[in-house]
């Protein structure tokens, strides 16, 4: 026979074991059938706005959590949805693509299951996590990267939904049913950050852009020169130097640049080489801004604010490309490709040139 203890003031049955739909109902004094049209989000069947508070009231009241395997085997579909991540987990800065993506899910009823598999992983590695979470019948597949890139996906079924977030499948035709792919606007972005010395009236102006021939790379010198040419700049008389994305060769290629001449503001691949070149000018007994502008590109958290003075940078939308790819995901229309806005952000590090 089971334990049983009576809660006088509610006359609710609480049980040593986990609790019921049916002891949310008595709890809340309504029959069990509201609470499932209310737990299970039935927009279709009417519930007072009282009654459904007090619904959830009384779950909460005695932790009850839905049983998420009966119900999707109830309702004959997944409410899992599998993540494969390059190489997130070792990117704080790019996380909150994750945190996107499970707010979005969360929103909609789903959850997620995040394996990953390194940022230079190996096909067996990709392979191993795409059928580990198929094996777990999930709603679809999201591939997230922290950084713009191509994805060389296994083989997936063409009934697999997929979405990929800041990456691209290198075979669209082998990666199951592709939803969506959503990058960073590069270009746009590029182009807000020199725009924000071309607008300030800089023309002496030295580009350290990252790793050539990369995406990124390539997309946001496409930027600078936009930029160059809406202000009236020769993009061919802006100096460019390259670099790895790290602060070591912000450092270096700031150092050469400016043992050669001098220049009134500085444009960085990211916020990693705006950091090296900083030191550089500091050590140099140059003043950001008054003696030079400095540009960042990534609004990396905990580096770019925290700066003296704090950065001027351009922001990659982490946060929104996850949340897009889980919507377009579940979505009924395909979304495509889609490019999403990289907002600039204005701080500290840029003033007008001195005369």
């Amino acid at each position: 026979m089971r334990d049983q203890a009576v809660d006088r003031d509610s006359g609710a049955t609480a049980r040593t074991g986990r609790p019921r739909m049916v002891d949310v109902a008595r709890l809340a004094g309504v029959s069990q059938a509201t609470v499932s049209f209310v737990l299970n989000d039935r927009a279709d069947i009417p519930v007072a706005a009282a009654t459904r508070q007090r619904i959830l009231d009384a779950a909460e009241q005695l932790g009850y959590r839905l049983n998420r395997a009966a119900q999707e085997l109830k309702l004959a579909r997944s409410t899992t949805v599998g993540v494969v991540s390059y190489g997130i987990a070792s990117h704080p800065f790019a996380g909150r693509t994750l945190l996107g993506i499970q707010n979005a899910a969360r929103a909609r009823g789903y959850v997620c299951m995040v394996v990953d598999v390194g940022d230079e992983p190996d096909h067996g590695a990709d392979a191993d996590a795409v059928a580990s979470l198929l094996d777990r019948v999930v709603a679809g597949l999201i591939f997230a990267s922290p950084g713009t890139l191509a994805v060389q996906t296994p083989t997936l079924d063409p009934g697999v939904r997929t979405a990929f977030s800041s990456c691209w499948p290198v075979d669209p035709a082998g990666a199951g049913d592709v939803r969506a792919v959503i990058l960073p606007d590069e270009r746009q972005g590029g182009n807000a950050a020199a725009a924000a010395v071309f607008d300030a009236g800089h023309r002496d102006v030295l580009f350290l852009g990252g790793t050539p021939r990369e995406w990124a790379t390539v997309e946001r010198e496409r930027g600078l020169d936009d930029a160059a040419r809406a202000a009236g700049i020769d993009p061919a008389s802006i100096p460019r130097v390259y670099g790895d994305y790290s602060a070591r060769s912000g450092y270096r290629l700031a150092a050469e640049a400016f043992d050669r001449r001098r220049y009134t503001a500085v444009v960085c691949g990211n916020d990693l080489m705006a950091l090296g070149a900083l030191l550089l000018l500091h050590e140099r007994g140059l003043r950001i801004p008054d003696d030079v502008s400095l540009v960042g590109y990534d609004d990396q958290e905990a580096l770019a604010a925290e700066l003296h003075p704090p950065l001027t940078t351009v922001a990659l939308p982490h946060y929104e490309m996850g949340a897009l790819a889980l919507d377009a995901l579940l979505d009924d229309e395909p979304l495509g490709r889609l490019a999403v806005t990289c907002p600039p952000v204005e701080r500290a590090s840029v003033a007008t040139p001195r005369a």
